[in-house]
């Protein structure tokens, strides 16, 4: 028979919520069980999305994804609130304030309209939707993402915007083509200006950390970009004055795009400095030629910054930035990540 054991959640700014959990469900299912709302994406232990360190108590932990909750984290008392099943009272800290929890399903998800859609490379489309009502404002950290609900079905994706907050309602998402994906799929047959979709938003801990004036680099490996590029952003609408590079990566020189974006906030932003990197590309290549990983090991040993790091892409290239980190002697605590993980992992 099931026990129940109450679950405390403490937020970064101090405050806390607390609530009833079965042994036999997940903290997440709780939550939402008596309307309480934690940042939650996947909901199957793969996206990290729930991550958070349990201070108090005891627990045991279903089945999850080791990209989203590596070894070495879940013997420090990391968990995966989604994955989360209490056997006592438990405490569990989370990175992000409390006016992230939400209490009612209204507001967690808005109608949008299809405004622009184009190929910007040979496997990355670029899909712009503006938010449907009277209140057209969209509100979210740079950095955080949205799930996208295909017309006509219950399937949802999750995409980071590449641009900032905004009271005309727009989104704009860089979307990898893979071969069978599902929103693959819909946006290379089905997706067409006008269409209406379901949004669902904003989620995630990826975001902006005030270390003083301490350099920012931002690694990204091809859509990875968005979040990336909705961060600068945003230190340039605030006029932030640490120095910040990106480190721009793909496979191929038709991967590539978002140059002349890129050069035009270049161009506004003295502190910007960019390494566009192809890792297979000819001589006549303009940019850098390599890795992102490679490109940044060379800068850290030429110049001994210590930088922020902030990191989004498939796990190889953010585990291959840790090690070089590591190496340069950059702290863990000093790199923030989002790791693209299968759907469904």
């Amino acid at each position: 028979m099931a026990s129940t054991h109450q679950v405390t959640i403490v937020t970064q700014d101090d405050e806390s919520i607390t609530f009833e959990c079965r042994s036999d469900e997940d903290v997440i299912s709780a939550g939402l069980r008596q309307d309480i709302y934690l940042m939650a994406s996947c909901r199957e232990g793969g996206c990290a999305t729930c991550k958070g360190f349990c201070s108090e108590g005891d627990y045991v932990l279903g089945k999850f994804s080791s990209q989203a909750l590596p070894s070495e984290e879940e013997d420090a008392g990391e968990v995966l609130l989604c994955r989360c099943y209490p056997t006592t009272d438990i405490e569990v800290e989370v990175p992000y304030t409390y006016d992230r929890i939400s209490f009612s399903p209204e507001g967690l998800s808005f109608e949008a309209e299809v405004t622009d859609l184009a190929q910007i490379s040979s496997n990355v489309m670029r899909l712009l939707v503006r938010r449907i009502g009277d209140d057209k404002q969209v509100k979210f950290d740079s950095g955080q993402f949205f799930d996208l609900e295909i017309p006509g079905t219950t399937t949802t994706r999750s995409y980071s915007p590449a641009n900032i907050t905004n009271k005309q309602g727009d989104l704009e998402f860089l979307i990898r083509i893979v071969d069978g994906g599902k929103f693959s799929t819909y946006m290379k047959d089905d997706a067409k200006i006008g269409q209406k979709i379901l949004v669902k938003g904003p989620s995630g801990i990826f975001g902006l950390k005030e270390n003083g004036f301490t350099p920012r680099y931002f690694i990204a490996g091809g859509t990875g970009l968005a979040p990336i590029l909705s961060m600068v952003r945003r230190m340039h609408e605030w006029q932030e004055p640490q120095k910040c590079v990106i480190y721009f990566g793909v496979n191929t020189e038709a991967e590539i795009f978002h140059l002349d974006e890129l050069d035009q906030l270049a161009a506004e932003m003295p502190t910007l400095e960019l390494r566009n990197c192809v890792w297979k590309c000819s001589d006549d290549w303009h940019c850098e030629k390599g890795s992102v990983v490679d490109i940044l090991r060379r800068d850290l040993q030429l110049t001994g910054v210590k930088p922020d790091i902030y990191l989004c892409g498939p796990p190889g290239m953010v585990d291959a930035t840790f090690a070089v980190c590591e190496d340069q002697g950059i702290p863990k605590d000093r790199i923030y990540l989002e790791k693209f993980l299968p759907s469904g992992s």
